[in-house]
């Protein structure tokens, strides 16, 4: 398990990393010069994102995955592998959350957040991310037009809060949560839900 805990928190900081980058550009004032690969490389940046964010979640849940799949070490497409994943553990994806809250029973309550990247996001973002990034046949008939459930400042604010401050549900009932700073270490606290929580 040690190592699962650290393979996802450097798969988090990665995400972070890129996360930054992007955020950076505008301040950078950074262009390639043509436009059309200036948003490649945002979208290409995004796509990464995206993966790292299901490869985080089959890092949390690898030993099931593992006996479910004997090839998940080879598994690649992000959305075909949240997908996988929900049948083997329906509570797989992140639940950003707000710092714990002792109660007066000695527990810790962590209240759910809203306004980040959902699961029908994630689909939403990574189909648009292969939009961008696949070369459009010239004989298509289809509009040329991308549309896009949000603007790109807004997706990148949806993955910061649903990265910043996470719960990662384990299989097992047990759970991860998770701290990602915009800078430094990411940490990892472990946690076992109530009894009647876990029930329910």
């Amino acid at each position: 398990m040690k190592d699962d805990t650290q393979l996802y928190i450097k798969v988090m900081e990665e995400a972070r990393d890129r996360l930054n980058f992007v955020k950076s550009l505008p301040a950078r004032n950074a262009s390639t010069g043509i436009e059309i690969i200036d948003k490649e490389l945002v979208f290409l940046q995004l796509r990464m994102i995206l993966e790292l964010i299901a490869f985080a979640s089959l890092t949390a849940n690898r030993e099931k995955f593992a006996a479910a799949h004997e090839k998940f070490a080879t598994f690649w497409r992000a959305k075909n592998m949240l997908q996988d994943l929900e049948k083997i553990n329906p509570d797989f994806y992140p639940v950003p959350i707000k710092p714990p809250q002792l109660q007066p029973d000695g527990t810790k309550h962590c209240p759910t957040v809203d306004g980040f990247l959902t699961k029908d996001d994630f689909v939403s973002l990574y189909d648009v991310t292969g939009d961008f990034l696949h070369v459009r046949n010239p004989f298509s008939t289809q509009d040329p037009v991308i549309r896009m459930r949000y603007n790109v400042r807004q997706w990148l604010e949806r993955i910061q809060v649903l990265l910043a401050l996470h719960i990662m549900r384990l299989v097992d009932g047990k759970l991860w949560i998770v701290e990602v700073p915009e800078q430094g270490p990411v940490k990892m606290y472990l946690a076992e839900p109530r009894a009647e929580q876990a029930a329910g």
